[in-house]
């Protein structure tokens, strides 16, 4: 009891208590800390208020690529302006957030170049587009659906439902293959068929085929040919077109009928075969 009376009783040179000082300091700073904290909790609203905002307005006027990539980069941007005007009011001096500023500018720069060369990889793609949401897409190995862009990467779902995430950075140095940039896709089968078959009868089914099956493109000129002698098959390219959309789901269902038609017109489309003889 006596200790906290003589700490109590502790007077600076001015003849001011050091106890009532102390508690009146921390009673500023807790005051400050908690305008600070309600500045970043009101700007993270404000945020999601211009977001929604901005959703709602560009749906249908921006591609959502540009959207995705407008909306973290004024994400970012409303955070640190919000985080600034928090210090400030917080107490300190625009000389020393500047400096603060500086210096950190300087430290990141050195040490998360990566992060900016991201960013500036960002804006590259925002501006040439090479790629949009929700086109199929091949980079490094992976390939998927462009799920979204971000300021400093690219999301990327694949087709057994994994996320690749690919800095943009890597994305703007190296060879991108866009399956949806153009209107039109080819489909490019090779259709083997056996040496004892009618080959021209069976390039005579593969073009009646392009023709008339559900889902080709028969005004846009289609291959079909015999290319090269393999193993144990005639290899017969057959090339048409799909619209992009439609590309898996036509392919898939031209696959099947083409096996079906050979089937029907007794062309016989080689594979391996295991024969067994048991002699006693």
């Amino acid at each position: 009891m006596n200790f906290f009376a003589t700490i109590a009783s502790l007077e600076n040179k001015d003849g001011e208590k050091i106890f009532k000082i102390i508690l009146n300091d921390a009673l500023i700073f807790l005051i400050k800390l908690f305008i600070f904290l309600l500045i970043l909790y009101i700007g993270k609203k404000i945020t999601e208020i211009i977001l929604k905002y901005i959703e709602k307005v560009s749906r249908n006027r921006i591609d959502p690529g540009a959207k995705q990539f407008s909306k973290s980069f004024i994400k970012l941007g409303l955070y640190i302006i919000f985080f600034l005007f928090g210090l400030l009011v917080f107490g300190f001096k625009e000389q020393s957030i500047i400096t603060m500023i500086s210096a950190v500018g300087l430290g990141v720069g050195i040490s998360l170049k990566g992060f900016l060369s991201n960013f500036a990889g960002g804006v590259v793609i925002l501006f040439t587009r090479p790629f949009t949401v929700g086109e199929y897409i091949e980079v490094n190995g992976a390939f998927g659906e462009v799920y979204k862009i971000d300021v400093f990467s690219t999301h990327i779902n694949t087709l057994d439902s994994k996320r690749v995430i690919i800095p943009n950075n890597v994305m703007i140095n190296s060879n991108v293959i866009n399956h949806d940039a153009n209107e039109y896709r080819r489909i490019k089968l090779t259709v083997p068929v056996a040496y004892e078959c009618d080959q021209n009868k069976a390039v005579e089914v593969l073009e009646r085929i392009s023709k008339t099956f559900e889902g080709l493109e028969t005004e846009r000129k289609s291959f079909i040919n015999i290319m090269s002698y393999g193993d144990s098959s005639v290899n017969i390219y057959f090339i048409v077109w799909a619209r992009r959309e439609h590309y898996y789901s036509t392919r898939s269902r031209l696959m099947a009928y083409i096996i079906k038609v050979f089937n029907e017109e007794n062309i016989e489309i080689p594979y391996n075969k295991l024969e067994v003889n048991l002699k006693n």
